[in-house]
């Protein structure tokens, strides 16, 4: 059985770095690969930002971000300098998602919502 947190070299074809989820808390800047993300900024974990890989890296690919949020704390989604298409995003509820995807141009917002 694979975990499926890191999973074994090979999963995801010639990729460089193997897709896995990240659980973040802090500034991070995403690298390609790096598809599911569950941030969380609370009174322990202050508000932040979670810069997108450079988007001509990404062609073709998706990142999910969900956010657990308290105490009036966001998590701020940027480009990385190289989309001036994106603006930047606000995720401010709990249970607040985006999904991204990258044509190697811009970066386009595929869902958004709360769950």
């Amino acid at each position: 059985m694979h975990n499926l947190v890191n999973p074994p070299v090979g999963l995801h074809g010639d990729d460089d770095v193997r897709s896995r989820i990240d659980f973040l808390t802090e500034d991070t800047t995403l690298r390609v690969g790096q598809e599911i993300i569950f941030g969380t900024a609370s009174t322990t974990y202050d508000s932040w930002t979670l810069t997108l890989p450079p988007v001509s890296q990404a062609v073709g690919r998706a990142i999910f971000i969900k956010a657990s949020i308290a105490n009036s704390k966001t998590i701020t989604v940027e480009d990385n300098s190289d989309d001036a298409g994106l603006s930047d995003i606000t995720l401010d509820g709990d249970g607040e998602y985006v999904m991204l995807w990258s044509d190697g141009v811009a970066w386009y917002e595929l869902l958004t919502g709360y769950s």
